[in-house]
């Protein structure tokens, strides 16, 4: 399996991606109307995915290297070999990077990394 975070001056290689998790917004409204028994519905377009990317990383070095680069305001490119559906184009959205020792092991570094897809 092969992880990769592509950004405009590298790409962001984590030992493991730990996970995959997404949240899709859905849009379409429900308005109930008084005196009647069916809703009137108003469709709208779904939203693109949101969630967090739980990266492991062998070295500390490695890890704040991510960190370096996902705090730039950028749009960073996903990819994932063993599963190419859940690839996309995303951004960092408002929130926080929390790049921790791992306590059972004491020797590697994980990082969840928020995400939002974006199309561009």
């Amino acid at each position: 399996m092969s992880t990769t975070i592509t950004h405009s001056s590298g790409v962001i290689t984590p030992t493991v991606q730990d996970g995959y998790a997404a949240r899709i917004k859905t849009r379409t409204r429900v308005h109930t109307i008084l005196g009647r028994r069916d809703p009137d519905i108003t469709f709208r377009p779904a939203g693109l995915r949101a969630g967090t990317l739980p990266l492991v990383f062998a070295s500390r070095a490695a890890a704040w290297a991510a960190v370096d680069a996902l705090v730039v305001g950028q749009v960073f490119t996903f990819d994932d070999s063993d599963n190419p559906e859940i690839g996309m184009k995303f951004v960092v959205p408002e929130g926080e990077l929390e790049p921790r020792l791992d306590d059972e092991t004491r020797s590697v570094w994980l990082l969840d990394v928020p995400f939002q897809e974006v199309s561009v």
